[in-house]
């Protein structure tokens, strides 16, 4: 009688932890996202270059246990119409210490698979510190990286960006370098 009991009681163990497993790796635990953020853009060491902006961000953030994050919305910048006018594709490629790090591209919405902009983004899960590395304003930068950090001046951003490098921690893949 005792051996029946034990046995059972190790399969009803086991199809819960199975369940609960299945159910840790496929339920994506979805956030809802709608923040609307002060944000400087800033030529990299030109803190006369910072201009203003905001930066709104709406969709859904996925954080599922076992993969990788998500994001499915929009990210737009009041200063930048492309960022309006065309649909809005973030990767999540790399995770680490509560960062996350993608790529931020705007497609044309007549052309799928036209990138009118593209950028690498590195924001925390309550997108409200953001480091944007952008690329296109490539002719006025002239070998300078540009940047729009959610901040409302150019010390302030210097902060975040210092934040989210440690926080991310690692230099190899954190614009700009320490």
């Amino acid at each position: 009688m005792g051996f029946r009991i034990l046995r059972i009681s190790s399969l009803v163990l086991a199809i819960v932890s199975i369940l609960v497993v299945g159910i840790l790796y496929f339920y994506k635990f979805p956030k809802e996202v709608d923040v609307v953020l002060p944000a400087v853009s800033f030529i990299e060491n030109d803190s006369s270059s910072i201009n203003r902006l905001s930066i709104h961000v709406q969709g859904t953030l996925y954080r599922p246990v076992f993969r990788q994050h998500t994001f499915q919305g929009k990210v737009l910048m009041d200063s930048y119409n492309f960022s309006k006018e065309n649909s809005t594709l973030l990767i999540i490629t790399k995770r680490q210490n509560g960062v996350n790090m993608g790529a931020l591209h705007y497609q044309a919405t007549s052309k799928p698979f036209d990138f009118v902009a593209s950028s690498m983004i590195w924001f925390d899960d309550d997108f409200e510190l953001i480091n944007i590395w952008g690329d296109w304003n490539k002719n006025e930068v002239k070998n300078e990286s540009f940047f729009i950090v959610t901040a409302s001046s150019y010390e302030q951003a210097i902060a975040v960006q210092k934040k989210l490098r440690e926080k991310f921690g690692s230099d190899d893949w954190f614009v700009p370098k320490a």
